[in-house]
C-alpha cells in the first residue's frame, strides 16, 4: 500500500505526504511504519561510490575529487591481520616457544623475550631490560645472553632452526643483523 501510494504521488507530480500522513492513509502506527520503511530500505554495496552531499560543481561539470571516488568499502578498511595470517603467526610463534625452551637457560629465554616484546608486545632496548631485572645484570651481560641466545637458535645443530628462521622471515626480522 506505501508503494502504491507513493507511485500515485510520483505519477501525478504531487509531493509524497509526510510519514505521520503515510501512515494513517496505510493504516499503521507512525512507529510501525518507520519501522517497516527501516528495514526494507534498499542494502548499500560495498563497491558503490559515496554520495558527498549536494556540491557546488564547477563549470567543467568534474566531481569536486579529482576524479577519485570514495567507496564506501575505503570507509570500512581493517588494520588488523588477516585471519590465515594470524593462525600462521600464531603457529610460528608456537615453534619459537618449543625452541627457546629446548635450546635457551632461562636467563636467555627472559632477556629474548623482554628483547623482542614476546611476552606484551613491547619490545625493550638492553638498557631496559636491565631496569626490568632490577639492576641485578649489566648491559654487558644483556648483550652476550642475547647474542649467545641468537647463535644457539640459528646453529644447524638446533633442533628447531627451520621454525625459527620461518618465524624470522615472517616477522621481518633478518638473522644477519642479529648477529651483528
Amino acid at each position: 500500500r506505501y508503494k502504491n501510494i507513493v507511485k500515485k504521488c510520483v505519477e501525478s507530480n504531487t509531493p509524497v505526504p509526510p510519514d505521520e500522513e503515510m501512515a494513517a492513509q496505510v493504516g499503521v502506527t507512525l512507529n510501525r511504519l518507520r519501522k517497516a520503511l527501516h528495514y526494507t530500505r534498499r542494502p548499500i554495496s560495498l563497491d558503490e561510490p559515496l554520495s558527498m552531499g549536494a556540491s557546488k560543481g564547477s563549470a567543467a561539470g568534474g566531481d569536486g575529487m579529482g576524479g577519485q571516488l570514495l567507496l564506501v568499502s575505503d570507509l570500512l578498511e581493517c588494520d588488523e591481520r588477516k585471519p590465515d595470517e594470524q593462525v600462521e603467526l600464531s603457529l610460528l610463534r608456537q615453534c619459537l616457544e618449543n625452541a627457546m625452551a629446548s635450546e635457551l637457560s632461562p636467563h636467555e629465554r627472559d632477556v629474548v623475550r623482554l628483547r623482542l616484546g614476546l611476552d606484551d608486545g613491547v619490545a625493550r632496548t638492553q638498557r631496559e631490560v636491565v631496569d626490568v631485572c632490577g639492576g641485578s645484570i649489566s648491559i654487558a651481560e644483556v648483550r652476550n645472553a642475547e647474542k649467545r641466545a641468537y647463535l644457539k637458535m640459528s646453529s644447524p645443530y638446533a633442533v628447531h632452526t627451520r621454525q625459527l628462521l620461518s618465524y624470522l622471515d615472517f616477522c621481518g626480522g633478518d638473522l644477519e643483523t642479529i648477529r651483528g
